[in-house]
């Protein structure tokens, strides 16, 4: 239960070199952020690819899906590890198709857009400063 800060941060050397005692369920709560963001990357069958169908579609789903691959792979070489292991689980294990759904010609209505905007927003906010 302790935060690391690393070397390359902005600030003293002291600084640096700190650690701070966080209680366990802080640690649990960060962990499970983490956990809830990945499943909302727009991605095969977890949450975020099921609403990427139902907001965009099989072919908008699809390409969702193609640009968040993309970037996991991406910013897994340079930065995250966490994002590249991500990428291989889903590769080899999200690629099965979808269910289809029981009524997949409506659209969403406009009250749900900005409720799924929010989630993945959400989802970003807590990805990108890893």
């Amino acid at each position: 239960g302790v935060l690391n800060v690393p070397m390359s941060a902005e600030g003293t050397q002291a600084l640096a070199s700190a650690l701070i005692p966080l209680h366990p369920f802080a640690v649990a709560g960060y962990f499970s952020l983490i956990v809830n963001a990945l499943s909302m990357i727009p991605v095969g069958r977890t949450d975020g690819g099921r609403v990427a169908m139902a907001l965009f579609g099989r072919s908008g789903s699809q390409a969702a899906t193609f640009v968040a691959l993309s970037a996991m792979f991406v910013v897994g070489l340079s930065t995250s590890d966490l994002l590249l292991f991500y990428f291989a689980f889903a590769v080899f294990f999200q690629n099965e198709l979808e269910v289809p759904c029981r009524n997949e010609v409506d659209d969403v209505d406009l009250s749900r857009l900005p409720v799924a905007g929010l989630a993945w927003f959400l989802m970003l906010l807590t990805i990108i400063p890893m």
